[in-house]
């Protein structure tokens, strides 16, 4: 079986012709048994965004229920930007490489089905690339929501937006909630896409990827997306001792790369980082599972 953590496979490019209008921002969504109502709430988001000349792409990672099949069907005949994209059950790596190998413009970004953005997110994101021409990824802030219903429809502050540039801090943790990603489609394809060999931690994994390919990496202090936590969710379902392990794992593939002095340091705070995630994430499943009690 091949190691996670080694190179994986370039996946090929879809380019437009020369005379086909590019979008501005191509936005991947995949999904894969999520509720109806949150991918309602996922796609709208995306459909009704200041920054109007972008796509939307739909990855179907297996079958839809009826429920959703009606929903997305009636936002593709309404909005021609919706593009839907049914490879079968390929895993959520693949399908979001799916998404990226489609995509026609230069810009690309992520959302997760579950989750959704504010309608100003793609406007501000898109000029703060231009703005700051070297980054190659940038993230923003988000608001985190245990609530099904819950739309990201807040007042935003009326300051400009600030990047922070990410560099070795990245080894500590992840701060990009995949959600708010939106990328130079260069840049990924370079470094050869997501990871289709990996069952978790697609966007940590690509994070560090990237950072190690020397890309510049940025964080926007701006909530511009609506990150839901539900106990559902695959990632945040795992073990809490197995999610730590992973996000470990990661760590320490990419620590060794350092200077032997800075090496060491980060070989202690990844150990102090492991027991602190896997506390968080204890503590999180009892908070789960008192939600779920209640609601029975």
């Amino acid at each position: 079986m091949p190691d996670e953590e080694s190179q994986p496979r370039r996946p090929r490019s879809r380019r437009a012709g020369p005379d086909t209008p590019r979008p501005q921002a191509s936005i991947i969504v995949t999904t894969y048994a999520t509720p109806s109502r949150l991918l309602e709430i996922s796609l709208e988001s995306l459909l009704v965004q200041t920054l109007t000349d972008i796509e939307v792409i739909l990855v179907i990672d297996g079958d839809l229920p009826p429920a959703s099949e009606a929903l997305v069907a009636v936002a593709a005949e309404r909005d021609p930007r919706l593009v839907v994209l049914r490879p079968g059950r390929v895993g959520r790596a693949r399908a979001l490489n799916v998404g990226m190998t489609a995509a026609r413009a230069e810009i690309v970004g992520i959302q997760d089905a579950d989750d959704a953005s504010h309608p100003r997110r793609l406007e501000l994101q898109v000029g703060l690339f231009s703005l700051v021409p070297r980054l190659s990824l940038l993230g923003t802030g988000a608001v985190i929501s245990s609530d099904l219903e819950a739309t990201a429809d807040w007042d935003l502050p009326a300051v400009p937006p600030n990047v922070r540039i990410i560099g070795r801090a990245l080894l500590r943790s992840n701060p990009v909630v995949h959600s708010s990603v939106l990328a130079r489609r260069s840049a990924i394809d370079r470094i050869g896409g997501y990871d289709e060999r990996r069952t978790a931690q697609f966007d940590y994994d690509l994070t560090l990827r990237l950072s190690s390919d020397g890309a510049v990496l940025g964080l926007c202090d701006l909530p511009l997306v609506l990150h839901r936590r539900h106990p559902s969710q695959f990632f945040e379902g795992l073990a809490p001792m197995r999610r730590a392990w992973g996000s470990y794992r990661l760590q320490m593939s990419h620590i060794g790369h350092l200077p032997q002095p800075t090496r060491v340091g980060y070989f202690g705070v990844a150990a102090g980082r492991f027991g602190y995630q896997v506390a968080r994430g204890m503590a999180w499943h009892r908070a789960s599972n008192r939600q779920r009690s209640a609601t029975v």
